[in-house]
Parts: structure tokens; C-alpha cells; sequence
């Protein structure tokens, strides 16, 4: 598998990627939030131990926050990236694509761990707006029909088609930067969604990355689970 996912990381710049409208989306007037409003993202990885690839997950929830007076809580509304195959049997050894869904935060923390994985965080980090923009427009693509799943999708169908992409290009798919040069699958479970982490932190796409705002953990309702918490020293 290693083997093979080194050769598919040398395809990833052929690949047909789906035709998702985030990657074009206008950013104007989206690099700093308004007075009252604050946006996060938490990124999140899962992966068994011995990691295997068939039980690593990469997802993301982007949150945000409006202030609603003295006296009043805050307005939080959260959305979430976790893209999966319909079935939640990940097989990557097969070529082709097949229907994705987009499973909520807490439906996804309950799958890895029915899968005994290993969860861990990084986050939650105030971003700017344009990501979390990017990430609805992502997020509704996703749910459309348009674009179904694929484990390894450098290869097959999904590379041939553009009709399918894998849990961690479900997100870096709407990077207006980068191809999926820059996001290869030899990378997947914990070190890719610390990659990911480590390019919005390059690009200044995070407010204060020294800085997490744990208190958005009780109210997305993560304080439950155990979660490994990959702060600041995990860069």
C-alpha cells in the first residue's frame, strides 16, 4: 500500500479534479471578519494504531460566531467536511467512484471510534473569513450530487472523470493556491491534517495560530470524547 500510494502521490498533478466553484470563489473584502463576528476552523484526523490506511479519516468544522448584545449568548453556527463513502466501507483498493455522503461532527466522531481510531485535534483556531466562505461553498458542492467518493482518487475514475475525490481533498480541493501536487496521498490520517494545519498558518489564513479557543469544544460538543489534543506544539 505504501508503495502504491508513493506512485499515485506522482499522479496527483494529472488528475482530473471535480469542478467544485470554492477554488473560483471571489475573496473580496473576506480577509478580516466584521465587528461582532469571529470565525474558526477545527481540524480533525482519525487513524488506527498500527495505522491503517482503510481506517484513517481527515475532516473539518468551520464555525461561525456572531455576537448578540451585552447580556445575550453568542449566535454559533458550525459546518462540517467529512467526506466518506455512502456505505462507510473505505476500500482502497478499488478504482472507481461511488456515492459519497458528507457526515455531520458528531456522526463522524461516532464512526472512528466504533472503528477503535484514534481521534486527534488541531484547533480550534480563529480563521479568516474567506475560509470559512470557501468551506460552505465546498460543503454545499459536496452534498449536490456532482461528485462522488473515491479512496485513492490520483488513479481510475476519479482521476480520468473528476467525479470523485477522498476525504482530505473533499477539502483541499477548494484551495485556490495549490493542486493536489501540494497535497499527496502519501500523506493521509494524523500528518495530513497537521499539513493542512501548517499551510493555513504559513499563508496567515489563522488569527494568532499560538492561540486556540478551547471554549468552542463544549459548545460543538467535543468534551465527551477522548480526543487528542494537537495544539500549538504539534506544528
Amino acid at each position: 500500500m505504501f508503495f502504491y500510494l508513493a506512485v499515485t502521490s506522482g499522479c496527483a498533478r494529472f488528475a482530473v479534479q471535480p469542478p467544485t466553484p470554492a477554488k473560483d470563489m471571489d475573496p473580496t473584502g473576506l480577509w478580516d471578519p466584521r465587528p461582532g463576528e469571529h470565525f474558526y476552523v477545527v481540524m480533525f484526523a482519525s487513524q488506527s494504531v498500527p495505522k491503517c490506511p482503510r481506517w484513517t479519516h481527515c475532516w473539518s468544522t468551520f464555525v461561525h460566531v456572531t455576537d448578540q448584545g451585552e447580556g445575550r449568548p453568542p449566535k454559533i453556527e458550525s459546518h462540517t467536511i467529512s467526506w466518506m463513502p455512502a456505505n462507510l466501507k473505505v476500500q482502497p483498493w478499488k478504482f472507481h467512484v461511488q456515492k459519497g455522503t458528507n457526515l455531520s461532527l458528531q456522526e463522524t466522531l461516532l464512526f472512528a471510534l466504533g472503528n477503535r481510531e484514534r481521534i486527534s485535534e488541531w484547533g480550534p483556531y480563529e480563521c479568516r473569513p474567506r475560509l470559512y466562505y470557501r468551506a460552505l461553498v465546498q460543503k454545499e458542492f459536496l452534498e449536490s450530487g456532482r461528485v462522488g467518493y473515491q479512496a485513492i482518487d490520483d488513479v481510475g475514475e476519479a482521476a480520468r472523470t473528476g467525479d470523485g475525490c477522498d476525504c482530505i481533498h473533499a477539502m483541499t480541493d477548494m484551495d485556490p493556491v495549490y493542486s493536489r501536487a501540494r497535497y499527496p496521498l502519501t500523506r493521509f490520517g494524523d500528518i495530513a491534517t497537521r499539513f493542512v494545519a501548517r499551510e493555513l498558518r504559513r499563508r496567515d489564513i489563522l488569527i494568532r495560530s499560538d492561540q486556540t479557543h478551547d471554549w468552542l469544544n463544549t459548545s460543538l460538543g467535543l468534551e465527551p470524547y477522548p480526543i487528542v489534543r494537537r495544539q500549538s506544539m504539534g506544528w
